[in-house]
């Protein structure tokens, strides 16, 4: 080789008629990742999602290319087709029991909901890839949807006092869903949180929750303070279960059992169409309310990145949508004009 040439081919590169590369169908790659998952000690809400969305997948690709289509024949173009399907064409709620028929004919999932199916699509090939059991990665290049940095519009004052009322605590069901209520904008803690939360993890006495790690979505404990009232509701909530039920959880159903978070979802569908909000009410709504409120009451932006469990601060950043109001007050307040109008 001439010196003054260089090198110009990586020695390394996976030829792509690599010989002895194992034939999986798609079902089987999917058992396959998912075992590598399990390995990495991945939790189980994260691997259902994979198999979960994998599953949409392998349904459309197979209507459309036949069962014999194998993890080595998919290609950026199939991937690609099937993004468009999904931004364009999917029927968005299709088969849902509880929406109207023209919700039923809606067309075309949200670009957050599309971007976590490619998510899914790239971990899947590149983990597939990595493990030498395609031989190339026909998820390189498949970029995400453009999407608004956020799309979950907190509540105002106004519907957030309506919402809080819809609950008739007078029945122990909605009661409970009081409390959670109050919970989730006391200490912002996540849906995933509130259904494993258990007595465990409270102390009462100093007024606090500790989430193990086991417990929150960045694999690290977090120490949630409580305001008097809710420990107080927690407490009498702990309290009334303890008579009927022999339970570690918290929150949970009429029958004692750990809540699922699809009831506590429908259960705010429920008060959002009872406080004629006219519009989706979800615990991450709420989310959303405890953050902007904090900040807006001048809480630090690090404190807050603390208590919402956030690895990165610009995380937090998105959850924070000041009030026009707040704005308002805040330019009254720090306007370089007025200050300069002052001094004349």
């Amino acid at each position: 080789m001439d010196k003054r040439e260089g090198r110009k081919t990586v020695q390394t590169r996976r030829p792509m008629a690599d010989v002895g590369l194992p034939s999986y169908t798609l079902e089987e790659a999917v058992e396959f990742v998912v075992k590598v998952k399990r390995a990495n000690n991945l939790k189980d809400k994260t691997i259902n999602g994979y198999i979960q969305n994998m599953g949409y997948f392998i349904e459309w690709v197979t209507e459309r290319y036949g069962r014999d289509i194998s993890a080595n024949d998919i290609t950026i173009a199939i991937l690609r087709e099937y993004v468009l399907w999904c931004s364009q064409e999917k029927v968005y709620y299709e088969g849902h029991p509880f929406k109207s028929e023209y919700e039923k004919d809606r067309k075309g999932l949200a670009p957050s909901s599309v971007n976590v199916r490619i998510r899914v699509l790239r971990t899947f090939f590149t983990t597939l890839f990595k493990e030498d059991v395609i031989n190339r990665n026909p998820a390189a290049n498949l970029s995400l949807m453009r999407q608004e940095e956020d799309t979950v519009v907190p509540l105002t004052e106004d519907e957030l006092r309506r919402f809080m009322k819809a609950p008739d605590q007078r029945q122990w069901a909605q009661w409970r869903d009081y409390v959670i209520i109050v919970t989730i904008l006391d200490s912002g803690m996540r849906l995933g949180e509130i259904c494993d939360l258990e007595k465990s993890d409270l102390d009462l006495p100093r007024k606090q929750i500790t989430l193990p790690a086991s417990k929150t979505k960045s694999r690290k404990s977090r120490v949630l303070p409580l305001s008097t009232e809710t420990a107080r509701l927690i407490k009498q909530l702990v309290t009334e279960t303890e008579r009927e039920f022999n339970t570690t959880f918290v929150f949970t159903t009429n029958y004692g059992e750990q809540l699922s978070e699809k009831t506590v979802q429908k259960a705010f569908d429920k008060y959002a169409e009872r406080a004629k909000i006219g519009r989706s009410v979800s615990p991450h709504v709420l989310r959303h309310n405890f953050a902007t409120m904090a900040a807006e009451n001048g809480m630090p932006l690090f404190h807050l990145q603390k208590l919402m469990g956030h690895a990165d601060i610009k995380t937090t950043r998105k959850y924070v949508q000041l009030s026009e109001e707040s704005i308002i007050e805040e330019h009254r307040k720090y306007s370089p004009l007025s200050r300069v109008l002052r001094r004349r």
